[in-house]
């Protein structure tokens, strides 16, 4: 049986798919269903941002991947929703204006002279967004790393590393090398052995006597 891995960043995996897919949620709902589709966008946002830190840290076995991962998430759907959002609001920036101004006339019967232009409720359109993304993306952070500390019990034993074989030129591994001085003492053959002189004896070394029988018969 083969074993697939999975290569590549799992943070940047995990955040491009999630933020993507939770970018244009939010475009759709926030167009279609307005304050209520905001509040789903809301509860979306917060499940997305954490599920995608719990998957990273999973496959990685560390906090700062989900982390990583949330802050992805947070940052792309954030961009994406405010960039739907723009380009909805350009086409209709005078009326936008115009629900401005009125709110503005408001402050101006008190002595305030406040005009709104087409360039002015741009620009604070723009400044709006950015404020979002900033706001989004740090709260992705803290939502990211609290999947990612869940996750991470989740993640599998790492195997065991085992140390490397020695690379050709450097065999045998200097580690296993008997010592420079070994042997302690140098080899000594033994030496042939010489056996005594008059060895074995001749036969009448240890034979009796006829003589000496006879004696020791006759007694």
């Amino acid at each position: 049986m083969q074993i697939q891995t999975r290569t590549g960043s799992p943070a940047l995996q995990n955040g491009l798919l999630f933020g993507i897919i939770l970018g244009v949620i939010e475009i759709v709902l926030t167009l279609t269903l307005g304050n209520i589709g905001f509040l789903i966008c809301l509860l979306l946002y917060l499940g997305l941002v954490g599920f995608a830190g719990y998957r990273a840290s999973a496959r990685t076995g560390r906090v700062s991947t989900g982390l990583v991962a949330g802050l992805f998430v947070g940052l792309l759907s954030s961009i994406i929703g405010s960039l739907g959002l723009f380009l909805y609001t350009l086409p209709n920036v005078d009326t936008l204006r115009q629900l401005l101004q009125q709110q503005a006339n408001t402050f101006n019967q008190q002595g305030l002279a406040i005009n709104y232009t087409n360039n002015a409720v741009i620009g604070l359109l723009v400044l709006l967004l950015v404020i979002l993304i900033v706001a989004s993306s740090l709260l992705a952070l803290g939502i990211g790393a609290i999947g990612g500390a869940i996750g991470k019990g989740n993640a599998p034993a790492q195997p065991t590393p085992y140390p490397p074989y020695p690379y050709p030129g450097q065999y045998p591994d200097p580690k296993y090398m008997p010592p420079s001085a070994y042997p302690p003492n140098a080899y000594i053959p033994p030496q042939s052995y010489t056996p005594p002189q008059n060895y074995p004896p001749k036969p009448e070394d240890y034979m009796t006597p006829p003589s000496q029988e006879n004696k020791q018969d006759g007694a």
